[in-house]
């Protein structure tokens, strides 16, 4: 039998054994751990090298970017190249100026901006009393309510530092031309000057009046307050004075001026392409370009044109012709720039005004008061038709309730 000592002493030396044991363990584990760390905070070290390379890289590579997106073509999921400004994130503009011009579709073009901001709480230099700021001069301040505003949009001749003085900051400027030899004819019947020049007997007194402008002109011309509509209205409406417009030179001069004035030039014959140049100037969406057409004549106020009456028109308007060419050019040129989403666009924009006109009138029904047609509301239509089918003179008289709470300036209260 082992005695008691040896015990003893074998039991001490086992528990020494074991602190040997586990003190050499805890020293392998110790110098382990320490290399780990050290090569853990090697492999780190690395890993942020290789990360501060790459970041150089991406910043590198996003710096050239923000250089060649203005100039650079960008690359969609189809590979299909367009300019990267189709891509560019705009807000709506709420400011405009539309200097309105006479028988050009001017007034369904005010419809569409009445609509828009009337429904926007936006605020309009209207006239004080009827639908037109217009008169013989020049807009002046004093026609309208003192203010600065969002919008101006009915009739007044261009006079770009008084319209300043009432539009607020960074406004949009707008007008629209047509085609002066059908523009003059449209004049010719509106204005009633064939009763003017004493031709309301002849059996087609535009051909007459066409045929030998310069005379009718010189000689009735003073009787009428619209002799400016019958030769270079559009001049005339934009400032250029009577005596200015048989100089080339200044005329020439003048239509490079009011390029660099105007935003915008709008053309009747191509209306709905130059709706979708307003809709992605102003940053809006289709549904604000919508319309209903506004002051077209009665069938039995139009004359036919031949070829030979047109070209006689313009060598009398020429003026107005220059204008006219000048614009259209300009017109074609930005639907150029406008991206290859064009014809979509303006497929889409025709659906909507088949379906605005299902929904807002009564079909098949035009009615007629023997000087223009107009469309009768469907009273289960939207909302927003019983504006649309407003004309501007009912539409001024609303907006100047909505400012004013008044009718006129005299003070006569009302409700439409």
């Amino acid at each position: 039998m082992i005695s008691f000592r040896k015990m003893v002493s074998l039991g001490r030396n086992r528990r020494w054994l074991i602190v040997c044991g586990i003190s050499i363990l805890l020293l392998v584990v110790y110098f382990k751990t320490e290399a780990e760390i050290k090569e853990d905070m090697r492999i780190d070290d690395e890993k942020n090298d290789r990360k501060k390379y790459v970041i150089k890289i991406e910043e590198k590579k996003f710096m050239n970017i923000q250089r060649e997106a203005t100039s650079s073509p960008s690359i969609n999921k189809d590979n299909t190249i367009y300019p990267a400004k189709q891509y560019e994130v705009c807000k709506p503009k709420q400011q405009i100026l539309f200097l309105k011009t006479h028988k050009t579709g001017s007034s369904t073009l005010t419809s569409i901006l009445q609509v828009y901001g009337f429904l926007r709480n936006l605020t309009f230099a209207v006239p004080k009393t009827g639908a037109q700021i217009i008169s013989t001069g020049f807009f002046r301040t004093d026609q309208v309510r003192p203010g600065k505003y969002d919008m101006l949009v009915n009739h007044a001749r261009y006079s770009r530092t008084e319209m300043e003085k009432v539009m607020k900051p960074n406004t949009t400027y707008i007008t629209i031309f047509r085609d002066p030899s059908t523009q003059i004819e449209s004049n010719f019947e509106y204005f009633l000057l064939k009763n003017t020049f004493h031709l309301e007997n002849m059996p087609n007194p535009f051909q007459t009046f066409a045929e030998n402008p310069s005379y009718y002109y010189s000689k009735y011309g003073q009787m009428s307050l619209f002799r400016h509509y019958m030769k270079n209205p559009n001049l005339y409406d934009l400032g250029l004075k009577e005596s200015q417009q048989e100089d080339r030179d200044v005329v020439e001069k003048f239509i490079a001026k009011i390029a660099k004035e105007f935003d915008l030039v709008l053309i009747q014959e191509y209306f709905n392409e130059s709706l979708l140049l307003l809709k992605k100037l102003m940053c809006w969406e289709m549904d604000n370009i919508l319309y209903l057409s506004k002051g077209k004549r009665s069938k039995t106020m139009r004359f036919d044109i031949d070829q030979s009456l047109r070209e006689s028109i313009r060598k009398w308007s020429w003026g107005d012709v220059l204008l006219y060419d000048h614009f259209n050019k300009t017109l074609w040129s930005k639907i150029r720039d406008y991206g290859p989403s064009f014809q979509a666009d303006l497929a889409e924009l025709e659906f909507n005004l088949n379906r605005i006109l299902n929904n807002c009138t009564v079909p098949n029904v035009v009615l007629d008061n023997r000087r223009e047609t107009y469309f009768k509301l469907n009273k289960k239509g939207a909302p927003k038709c019983t504006h649309m089918l407003r004309n501007d003179l009912t539409f001024t008289k609303l907006i100047r309730i909505a400012q004013y709470g008044e009718e006129e300036e005299t003070g006569k209260v009302g409700l439409l």
